[in-house]
């Protein structure tokens, strides 16, 4: 029953765990088989009601390696790749942790030594949203490994106030001026983002096999979005002639490339670099690119498009989410206020 103890499992052998006089005892079954451990367990759960049961602490793991923090990276990595939730910024909040943590055993990596390395980044002049980015990563990582068993606490770690939410947005006539020194590869995914609204993990992996052009729509599957659920987008205007121009642009040399958005027929990438320095050429200074996110939803909103549907197109699952990036500007204010109050 509910609260007497459970069965868990460690590597093919499958464990118990019971309570008695207020501490857990843990004991292996020996067997690989489900059904051994719960038999034991109903055992041991009547000897503790009987008054009959002896103390069966958990075994010291002697002459076994400590789990280190490598260990913990390494299942939040496996983590993501399962719920295909990797990203080019997520490697690289993986890769700082293996160097600063990645020597250390996973209890001697305490609140206090998170607390020090969040110090060093502001010290470098990290923002407070990239730090707390990586750190969300360490945290799911203890949390992880202690759901699976492999620790038996998860260190506080308390993330940095965030002073405001990013209002940065692109108009139309900014990414007009853009477009003409990006790549020609990339030209079309950046339209494509400002368009739409998509994250850049959407874009880059949408596929022809999620386009029906007869139809007019695009489907995307829950594995390909961060929504989880089917998205569908309807195709019309400048957004079907950007989809006949890369239906055009699919073939690469002798081969029919499988991506919508691709470099020479290969995915995407990082072009982080081609976008800051077609950002500094066009006059657009440091930009981001999931600032053509917050564009297309501002956009959207203006032009008096319902809500959930502007959700549906972007993949928001709340209303919070959705108003993070319905930026209102004071120009937008002033339009309105013209019309309720005439010039």
């Amino acid at each position: 029953m509910k609260g007497d103890g459970r069965v868990f499992k460690r590597g093919q052998v499958w464990w118990v765990a019971y309570y008695q006089d207020g501490r857990e005892n843990r004991e292996s079954s020996k067997s690989g088989q489900r059904k051994d451990a719960v038999r034991l367990l109903r055992r041991r759960v009547g000897e503790v009601a009987a008054g009959t049961a002896r103390h069966r602490p958990l075994p010291r793991r002697t002459g076994t390696r400590a789990v280190t923090m490598n260990d913990l990276l390494d299942l939040a990595e496996s983590n993501h790749k399962l719920n295909n939730r990797t990203s080019p910024a997520n490697g690289v909040f993986l890769r700082r942790l293996r160097r600063r943590f990645g020597g250390y055993t996973a209890k001697a990596c305490d609140s206090l030594t998170i607390a020090s390395y969040m110090a060093s980044m502001q010290r470098k002049g990290r923002k407070p949203e990239t730090i707390n980015r990586e750190i969300a990563i360490l945290r799911f990582a203890f949390r992880l490994a202690r759901r699976h068993e492999l620790i038996d606490r998860v260190p506080s770690i308390k993330l940095l106030p965030q002073l405001a939410v990013r209002n940065e947005f692109f108009t139309r006539e900014e990414i007009d001026a853009l477009l003409p020194y990006l790549p020609e590869y990339l030209r079309d995914a950046v339209l494509f983002g400002y368009l739409v609204g998509w994250r850049k993990g959407e874009i880059s992996g949408l596929k022809w096999t999620n386009v029906n052009r007869s139809a007019a729509f695009i489907r995307l599957t829950p594995v390909q979005n961060k929504a989880r659920r089917v998205r569908v987008l309807t195709l019309s205007g400048e957004l079907s002639r950007l989809i006949e121009r890369r239906w055009r642009a699919r073939k690469v040399g002798f081969t029919l490339t499988e991506l919508v958005f691709h470099r020479a027929g290969n995915p995407l990438g990082n072009f982080r670099e081609a976008w800051l320095t077609a950002c500094r050429k066009a006059g657009l200074g440091h930009r981001l690119f999931h600032s053509l996110r917050r564009s297309a939803a501002r956009n959207m909103s203006l032009q008096g498009i319902p809500e959930k549907v502007i959700m549906s197109i972007m993949g928001h699952n709340t209303r919070v989410m959705f108003d993070r990036y319905n930026i209102v500007t004071e120009a937008d204010q002033r339009v309105y206020a013209k019309r309720l109050f005439g010039p």
